[in-house]
């Protein structure tokens, strides 16, 4: 009975066995994994990788040093499965200067390892990652002999990986097909302003006979805190080919702000020829200008602001002679609120020192103001309000030497007066203008001033700064605005005038003046000038002025009769009017605040004369005196108050018959 029953319970044993594979292959898994975990831990532990990765290190070339703070096996990227060796503060060093004797500091590098490659015979290793990367030259590039270099190292050790195979045989297997970093800075200690920072970085071996390989990344075009992080991402794609000729091609575009760049440029290494192809569309001239100062290729003068640029580019030249060679620059196109500028062709023989051929600008509503500003020259003087704008033809030799020839409007004169102001607008200008080292000069041809008249010629001269200005005039007829002639008459009118005269300004100040103003009727004020004429000096910082005046009548009900009428004698006026004949006089303005006048006379009828010196300081303060004469009667008064309410005083002392 025992028998049979034992025997039974071993036939149900087997069947439950058979009945329940899944059973044996969990326990047989169970064990495999703690085996295989085990030995994985002993083999793959942090020392064994360490002491792995540190002799794999000590084979990378005789002249490299390298240092590392910790190395790992990892068996999964998060929640997923991955096997990968992890090695941290990777810092490689090298004083060769070859190779400009460079320090590489790595944060993280990251070997993964293909297990399928692995059991293909291939190399477990294909890729490289790492996170952040930092380039540093400290030395510049020095050609070295390379046979020479690998003679010295025939006898070393091979690296473990490369991107060339080092032996044909080994058809490659143990060479790494590509790199990914996740940001890449490149930095000179000796040109700390040639900073490169790439985003994305990734090299591929797309083939290795013959060998191309191909690199992509993002970046910013020279990103500088003086400029700003005003750009997108810039696309770089770099593509290196063995085969016919070892080259390397590049492309370079992305947008800068609102405009758009392009530059494809191609190396031949043998040759050391370097050809460069740029294509801008609508780029602030501001970023580039401030990016060309800093590298010492653009004056510090010079200021863009609200100006863009468009341009074509052309430069083949070996790598050593690039700021010597020659550049073709087509299609110049310059445009924004100082007017439009076009440039068919510029030839460039050298970058440094800056050197072309005269370039032809065909120039479209130029704002001269504007132009100034961009030459950081502004203009800085009251005589002149709104500069214009100019449409012509310029010729550009130099930044010392230019011309420009065609038809200028809007150019302003200031004139003011007790406190008002009134602009002269010059609708139309004709002539020529010219910069000569530092002096700019204007020869005016034609001039159609508003709701005026112009004949005659003017020749103008001013440094760049428009501080120091020569104003050489030849003027037969000229009418100003009737809003200008009513300020500097006070509410009178000034009526066909001549002049010839000679104007130097120092430092914005007048420093000489000389002149002949003629003009045929002025009303000042109830005042009727005919025939008026004065030549004009500068003296001793003063406005000498001679006046000659045919006659001179002073109208009923006028500021002038009210004050004449208190020292001239009442039988001198002839129906409200008092009319006075020859006068001669000589007045001095100094400021535009402080008038004198001196020997000032005319005469009345056949036996009155009328004589007065006096002035009136910035206060507006008066002093002097007045004589008048009537046959042999004299009487005399003294002025006082202001020039709104003068004051005379009869000095009956000095009253007299003869």
């Amino acid at each position: 009975m025992d028998s049979r029953k034992r025997s039974s319970s071993a036939s149900s044993d087997k069947h439950l066995i058979a009945e329940q594979p899944g059973m044996v292959i969990l326990l047989s898994g169970l064990i495999l994994s703690f085996f295989l975990g085990y030995t994985a831990k002993s083999l793959l532990s942090p020392a064994r990788v360490f002491a792995q990765i540190e002799k794999a290190a000590s084979h990378i070339h005789k002249d490299v040093k390298v240092n590392f703070a910790s190395a790992q096996f990892s068996m999964s990227d998060g929640i997923l499965p991955r096997f990968a060796v992890i090695i941290s503060q990777v810092r490689m060093e090298s004083s060769q200067k070859c190779w400009a004797a460079p320090i590489l500091e790595v944060d993280e590098l990251r070997l993964p390892i293909s297990i399928l490659n692995a059991l293909r015979g291939g190399t477990p290793i294909q890729n490289i990652e790492a996170n952040n990367v930092k380039l540093v030259l400290r030395e510049d590039f020095k050609n070295c002999d390379v046979q020479e270099e690998e003679k010295k190292a025939d006898n070393k050790p091979a690296p473990l990986v490369t991107l060339s195979p080092s032996e044909q045989s080994q058809k490659y297997q143990n060479d790494v097909r590509g790199i990914r970093v996740q940001k890449l800075e490149i930095s000179s200690e000796k040109y700390p302003q040639y900073h490169s920072e790439l985003l994305n970085f990734v090299a591929k071996v797309k083939s290795f006979e013959p060998k191309v390989i191909e690199v992509t990344a993002k970046t910013h075009l020279l990103k500088d805190a003086q400029v700003g992080d005003y750009l997108s991402h810039a696309n770089l794609y770099v593509q290196y080919k063995e085969s016919p000729e070892a080259t390397i091609q590049s492309h370079f575009f992305g947008n800068w702000r609102e405009g758009h760049y392009s530059i494809i440029a191609n190396y031949t290494i043998d040759e050391q020829l370097l050809a460069i192809e740029t294509d801008l569309k609508h780029i602030p001239l501001s970023q580039i200008l401030t990016i060309m100062q800093k590298y010492g290729l653009a004056s510090k003068d010079l200021n863009g602001r609200q100006v863009w640029i468009s341009s074509k580019a052309r430069l083949v030249a070996p790598l050593d002679k690039v700021r010597t060679s020659p550049i073709e620059v087509r299609d110049m196109r310059l445009e924004g609120d100082l007017g439009e500028m076009r440039v068919d062709r510029i030839d460039i023989s050298s970058v440094e020192p800056l050197r072309y051929s005269p370039i032809v600008v065909d120039v479209k509503k130029l704002d001269i103001g504007k132009l100034l500003v961009l030459l950081n020259r502004p203009k800085n003087t009251s005589m002149l309000g709104e500069l214009g704008v100019f449409t012509g033809r310029a010729e550009i030799v130099s930044d010392q030497k230019m011309k420009m020839t065609g038809e200028h409007s809007g150019l302003q004169f200031v004139f003011s007066n007790k406190g008002q102001r009134e602009v002269q607008v010059i609708e139309h200008m004709v002539g020529d203008i010219d910069l000569q080292d530092n002096d700019w000069n204007f020869h005016i041809k034609r001039v159609e001033p508003r709701a005026g008249t112009f004949i005659g010629d003017v020749k103008m001269k001013a440094d760049r700064d428009f501080q120091d200005i020569e104003v050489k005039t030849r003027v037969d007829e000229v009418v100003l605005d009737p809003a200008v002639q009513k300020l500097m008459t006070n509410g009178g009118d000034i009526g066909l005038l001549s002049l010839d005269g000679d104007v130097k300004i120092k430092k914005g100040q007048m420093s000489y003046l000389k002149g002949l103003l003629r003009v045929d009727s002025m009303n000042v004020e109830g005042l009727s000038f005919e025939k008026t004429k004065a030549s004009v000096d500068w003296a001793q910082g003063e406005v000498v002025l001679n006046a000659q005046v045919k006659s001179l009548v002073v109208v009923p009900g006028s500021p002038g009769a009210d004050v004449l009428k208190q020292v001239t004698e009442p039988v001198w006026w002839n129906g409200g009017k008092l009319t006075l004949n020859s006068l001669t006089g000589q007045f001095h303005l100094k400021k535009s605040q402080e008038l004198s006048w001196k020997n000032f006379q005319g005469q009345i009828g056949k036996t009155g004369r009328l004589l007065t010196d006096g002035s009136w300081d910035e206060d507006g303060d008066l002093k002097g005196s007045v004589l008048a004469k009537e046959g042999k009667r004299h009487r005399k008064w003294f002025i006082d108050g202001d020039r709104e309410n003068p004051q005379f005083l009869e000095d009956s002392a000095k009253t007299m018959r003869k």
